[in-house]
C-alpha cells in the first residue's frame, strides 16, 4: 500500500500487465464473445469487515487517527488538476478508500458509489504486488474503509466499512484491475447508497456523445478535496484500456471515468496508471458487469 504521491513508481507498478484476455467493452454483435470470455475468468471472493466487531475496530481506527494519518501527506495547494467544484451527484458517490498494507504502511485510493451497496474502485486498491510472484499470491490490503464525498478530513456522508470484495484472481491482466466492494451499512443503519445515491455505470465501455465529447476523470491524487479533469478519450490494447488526456497521481487510482454530463454521467471506466500528460483506466465490460451483479446480489 503505497502512501506517496510519486506518480511514475505507480505507474511502473500497476502496468506490469501479462497480456489480453479480450474482457475490454464490446458492441451488441459482441456480447456473446465477451460474456464467453469473462466466463473464463476465475473469481476471488475476499471477506473483509464481515462481524459487527470487525466493522467497529475499523470504523474506530479510520475515525480516530488513520484519516488524519493519511492527511498529512495530502496537498492543499498546487493541486494536479482543478478541484470540483460543479456539485451534482459525483461530489456524493465519489469519495477516498482507505486501507492499510500488510506491512502497516497506511494508503488512500478513489472509489465510486455504482449500487445500492457496491462500490468501484481499482483491483491494485485492494491488493499489494509481491515482487515475483503471480497475481494470485498478491496480499490482500487490510482495513477497507470508504468515505464518500471526503473533504479537508471532513466524511459528510459518513463513513463504510467493506464487507466483501470480489475481483480477478489474475488481476494484472489487461482489462481486469477492477474491484468490485460489497459495502456494510453504516453506523446508523442505512445502505451506502441511500446516504449518497448512485453513480449510473455502463458496461459497454463505450462513451455517451450525446451531451458531452469528453471523457470525465475524478479523483483523490493525495489532495484534501476531489479534483477534476477532462478530455477527447481513446482505446488502448485492444479496448480493454480507455485513456484521458490528462494527469492526476497516487492516490487517484480507482477513479471514475464519465461519459456524457460530468456530474451526472455514467462510469465507463477506473484509473489505474498515468503518465507525464495521458491516464489510463480499465474500461469495463462484461467482466465488471459479472462482478457487479454478484456483489449486488450479495
Amino acid at each position: 500500500m503505497r502512501n506517496t504521491r510519486t506518480w511514475a513508481a505507480a505507474a511502473a507498478a500497476t502496468l506490469v500487465l501479462y497480456g489480453s484476455t479480450g474482457c475490454g467493452p464490446a458492441s451488441s454483435a459482441e456480447d456473446d464473445t465477451a460474456a464467453a470470455s469473462a466466463a473464463k475468468v476465475r473469481t476471488v471472493v475476499h471477506d473483509s469487515s464481515v462481524t459487527g466487531l470487525t466493522r467497529g475496530k475499523v470504523e474506530m481506527y479510520w475515525t480516530s487517527e488513520g484519516m488524519a494519518a493519511v492527511a498529512r501527506d495530502d496537498a492543499k495547494d498546487d493541486l494536479a488538476q482543478p478541484a470540483w467544484t460543479g456539485g451534482g451527484a459525483i461530489a456524493k458517490t465519489v469519495g477516498r478508500l482507505y486501507a492499510s498494507g500488510v506491512d502497516g504502511n497506511l494508503g488512500a485510493c478513489t472509489a465510486t458509489v455504482i449500487g445500492v451497496h457496491t462500490v468501484i474502485t481499482a483491483a491494485h486498491c485492494v491488493r499489494t504486488s509481491v515482487e515475483g510472484a503471480p497475481a494470485s499470491e498478491a496480499t490482500w490490503d487490510m482495513g477497507l474503509y470508504f468515505v464518500p464525498g471526503y473533504r479537508s478530513g471532513t466524511a459528510p456522508y459518513g463513513g463504510f466499512t467493506v464487507r466483501r470484495v470480489r475481483m480477478a484472481e489474475n488481476w494484472q491482466n489487461y482489462g481486469l484491475d477492477v474491484a468490485m466492494l460489497e459495502m456494510n451499512p453504516g453506523a446508523d443503519g442505512r445502505s451506502i447508497s441511500e446516504a449518497t445515491g448512485v453513480q449510473p455505470v455502463s458496461f459497454s465501455g463505450e462513451p455517451d456523445t450525446s451531451t458531452s465529447t469528453s471523457t470525465h476523470f475524478f479523483g483523490y491524487p493525495y489532495t484534501d478535496r476531489l479534483l477534476h479533469c477532462s478530455g477527447t478519450g481513446g482505446w488502448e490494447a485492444d479496448k480493454a484500456l480507455r485513456r484521458v488526456p490528462c494527469m492526476m497521481g497516487v492516490g487517484s487510482s480507482g477513479g471514475p471515468y464519465i461519459s456524457g454530463d460530468a456530474a451526472t454521467g455514467s462510469v465507463i471506466a477506473v484509473n489505474i496508471s498515468g503518465g507525464d500528460d495521458m491516464s489510463y483506466g480499465t474500461a469495463l465490460g462484461a467482466y465488471a458487469q459479472s462482478l457487479y451483479r454478484q456483489s449486488e446480489a450479495g
